[in-house]
């Protein structure tokens, strides 16, 4: 069964007009002279709906009385439609200020018809929206559920049985074709949908035309409905500007929620995602003008979720100093990539997924800057204290890096032990093994066999020191914390940095004390005083 909510923005005018206001504030919207909306403070000063201006300025002479926008309210409409777009893609817009979201196929994933109610509702306060929201089988009756000012009950219907008694007990002068006959119906005692639906069909429909019962039996699931599905843009840049000054940035948050919220769902209905985003926070113009403040948020992994965005945002304009006053707000989305596909593993990682990961990088990032989250960065050389560095772990090259470098990391990083005599020439340099003037040593040189184990990658200590340690040599022995170290591998031949000042030519081996303990050492070739260095130590 089809399932439909209808969010009516009832103080649309009042939203758009001057945005953030609350229950306290006393204001009014005029439209062609007359009161077309007013808040509860407004209200309780004497002013009513469709009062004229100057009326309105006698009664209560202390109430601002400002002028419509339509404007910014078709402007805040799509921006709503926008962010609704998270929740389903089947979104139409019922004139003037109602959008029907058609969401039976949504209900499993965000766990049921009350949460995603909730979820609606929350989103569209986030975004300083004053809406009710109404639940039903068909658009027409949840639209009427969401338009009554004060219901007695929930606004919400799951079943035609359920719907049709709430939209039996509501006035029919919420049906607009009503509207005009409203005075005649009034006077025949019919003042709610029941007692309209009980009329003789033939004689309602010659007296006030086939418009109303069209109305009334769409809204009652007898007839079917049809649509128009609004299309979210190609492109996403969105601009806001600003009421007043701000001089802080923490309270450029909840503005740039108008902005964050409908960029979050235009990628969920195209699919897409983003790496990084631009907020550009413009300020003063004319004289006094000052180039805008560019807020780039970059992320470990693409994102399209509005809280992680939220999140990141709010850590980065609590460390934003603002040099002079904002007065808009520009979001651009330059760059987009497909949405990476769920995963499909039956049981979850043990630490935590991939997402969670990289959405911790994203937030200690914000927090504490990208300079000051590191993480090790494969290089392509031979030599162990170039070939991992520390590098930021948002870095913009990131995932091309990793690509490239994937390839090269295993025999570049750790190094191959080969047969005597021959070389593996990657782009560090010649990684070579070859006999040593001390005979007893095992070099694992020979080709594999049937008996012999193949070490097709030599390992690697956990710990390298910087710089490494230079040894005390005992009868020809490198000696470590005064005890002879035994080697029981190697070696493993390393030339490269032919190319800078750093040319490095060394055999390393594997050696061990008489506890046991495991160190990784070399020693300098083609010196007439070689020397023994310690460079690692496994775990």
């Amino acid at each position: 069964m089809p399932l439909w909510i209808a969010t009516h923005l009832h103080s649309l005018p009042l939203d758009a007009t001057r945005p953030h206001w609350s229950l306290d504030m006393a204001f009014a919207v005029l439209d062609q002279m007359r009161v077309l909306a007013l808040t509860p403070a407004a209200a309780q000063a004497g002013i009513q709906a469709g009062m004229r201006r100057a009326g309105a300025a006698a009664i209560a002479p202390d109430v601002p009385l400002l002028a419509r926008d339509p404007v910014a309210e078709e402007q805040l409409l799509q921006e709503a439609a926008l962010a609704l777009l998270q929740y389903t893609p089947e979104i139409a817009v019922a004139e003037p200020d109602t959008l029907l979201l058609k969401v039976d196929a949504s209900l499993t994933y965000f766990g049921g018809p009350r949460r995603l109610q909730r979820r609606i509702a929350e989103t569209l306060r986030g975004m300083n929206l004053h809406a009710r929201l109404g639940m039903a089988p068909t658009a027409q009756g949840a639209w009427l559920l969401a338009r009554q000012p004060r219901a007695r009950g929930p606004r919400r219907a799951l079943r035609i049985a359920t719907l049709t008694r709430q939209l039996d007990a509501l006035p029919c002068a919420l049906l607009p074709p009503a509207a005009a006959r409203l005075e005649w119906l009034h006077s025949i005692g019919c003042r709610t949908l029941g007692a309209l639906r009980r009329l003789p069909r033939a004689g309602l429909q010659r007296r006030c035309g086939p418009e109303l019962m069209q109305a009334m039996d769409t809204a009652y699931g007898a007839v079917p409905e049809c649509h128009l599905w609004i299309t979210p843009p190609a492109r996403f840049q969105q601009r806001l500007e600003l009421p007043d000054y701000i001089e802080h940035a923490e309270a450029i948050l909840s503005w740039a929620q108008r902005l964050i919220e409908p960029l979050c769902g235009w990628l969920t209905a195209r699919r897409l995602a983003v790496q990084h985003i631009t907020l550009s926070i413009e300020h003063e113009r004319g004289r006094h003008a000052r180039p805008p403040t560019a807020l780039l948020i970059r992320l470990a992994q693409p994102a399209w979720q509005a809280h992680h965005l939220l999140n990141l945002l709010r850590e980065r304009l609590g460390r934003l100093p603002l040099e002079a006053p904002a007065i808009a707000l520009c979001l651009q989305v330059d760059e987009t990539v497909e949405q990476p596909e769920a995963s499909t593993s039956l049981f979850p990682e043990p630490g935590g997924s991939l997402a969670d990961h990289a959405r911790l990088l994203d937030l200690l990032s914000a927090r504490l800057g990208r300079e000051r989250v590191l993480q090790p960065r494969p290089v392509a050389d031979h030599r162990p204290e170039v070939a991992n560095r520390w590098g930021p772990a948002q870095e913009a090259d990131a995932p091309a890096t990793a690509s490239r470098q994937k390839r090269v990391s295993a025999k570049s990083a750790r190094g191959t032990p080969v047969p005597p005599g021959r070389s593996i020439i990657g782009a560090g340099g010649v990684s070579r093994a070859s006999n040593h003037p001390l005979g007893h040593i095992d070099t694992w040189a020979a080709l594999p066999t049937a008996s012999q184990p193949r070490f097709d990658l030599m390992d690697r200590p956990f710990w390298l020191l910087e710089p490494a340690l230079a040894l005390q040599v005992r009868h020809h022995r490198p000696v470590y914390a005064g005890q002879t170290l035994r080697l029981v591998r190697g070696p493993e031949r390393i030339e490269s940095g032919w190319w800078d000042a750093a040319l490095t030519l060394r055999d390393y081996f594997v050696a061990e004390d008489e506890a046991g303990a495991r160190y990784w050492i070399y020693r300098e070739r083609d010196t007439e005083n070689a020397r023994w260095f310690l460079h690692g130590r496994y775990g």
